[in-house]
């Protein structure tokens, strides 16, 4: 990820300054944002690997042509083209394998979000390494790419400032469409009267759902909660939250059992009961389908970063 390199092209050089080099003491890496700022954005065309290293800002890889693989201390992720990666803060990693290609390697200082009301949403869902695609959101994923590349747009073709502003609303903007799958505070208001009606329902039921989703309530519950038949209520559901109602419910658990890894020292099958699951495989196949590792691996990598 080195900047004097005529290679790059002219549009894509550094605003301000180039990069002045690596900082890294115990894999610990010293990020060499853009002055004043809180951020540093690449295009990274070089064929070289990047050695096992963390920092405490947030990462974002994109590769534009062939491909990028991370690797972690339980986890390789091969990035395919146009796949974005996000990597959280404070984890380690490398880059391994690279050839020939071209890739944005996006840095941003989100220290800020950790005042924000519902930053605890978005904590939870980068815990682990997230992909991007249009398999794994494919209601927004387009979306989201294209704030990506504006984003870029906006750093590089500013040679004079850094546009902070507008990328990080274009940021902010992202990270809401991702939460937007992954919480009911993402279910926009509709205008219409008779949808507006749905949408207080279904807000009504999802609150109830938060305090219940331990009980395993069932689809027939939740649809006689807010007055529809069974089959009319899958379909509601579905369309107002881009999930479906069991989906939605086992989301719930995952994140019951997330906080207690991270905050108690409940042990595991105590944490599956309390969470709604009826068993530890049950948690641990559902566990291990959403964030790539068992529970037991998870609880280890929080304590081992909270060390640090």
């Amino acid at each position: 990820m080195q900047l004097s390199d005529n290679t790059v092209p002219g549009n894509y050089q550094q605003p301000i300054r180039n990069f002045t080099g690596r900082i890294v003491s115990n894999y610990v890496e010293e990020v060499d944002f853009v002055p004043n700022s809180n951020m540093r954005i690449w295009y990274n065309n070089k064929a070289e690997d990047y050695p096992t290293h963390r920092h405490s800002c947030l990462e974002i890889a994109i590769p534009l042509s062939g491909s990028y693989t991370y690797v972690f201390e339980d986890r390789t992720i091969a990035l395919k083209q146009k796949e974005i990666l996000f990597v959280p803060p404070d984890m380690l990693h490398k880059i391994s394998g690279t050839r020939e290609g071209i890739r944005f390697i996006y840095l941003f200082k989100i220290d800020f979000l950790k005042s924000f009301f519902d930053y605890q949403d978005f904590e939870d869902l980068i815990k682990e390494p997230l992909v991007v695609n249009n398999e794994t959101y494919p209601e927004v994923y387009n979306r989201i790419y294209s704030r990506f590349m504006e984003i870029s747009n906006l750093y590089f073709f500013y040679t004079s400032s850094v546009k902070e502003t507008p990328i990080f609303s274009h940021l902010l903007g992202i990270i809401g469409m991702l939460e937007k799958r992954e919480c009911s505070d993402g279910i926009e208001v509709p205008h219409n009267d008779k949808q507006r009606e749905v949408y207080i329902k279904l807000r009504s039921l999802l609150e109830w759902l938060s305090l219940h989703y331990a009980g395993s309530v069932t689809m027939e519950e939740a649809a006689n909660y807010i007055g529809y038949s069974k089959f009319h209520f899958a379909r509601i559901f579905k369309e107002y939250t881009g999930m479906t109602f069991y989906d939605y419910q086992t989301h719930l658990k995952l994140r019951s059992v997330v906080e207690k890894l991270s905050d108690t020292d409940m042990s595991i099958s105590d944490i599956a009961l309390t969470s709604g699951f009826n068993n530890l495989t049950s948690l641990s196949r559902n566990f291990e389908k959403q964030y790539g590792c068992s529970p037991s691996q998870y609880r280890q990598r929080i304590r081992r970063v909270k060390r640090t």
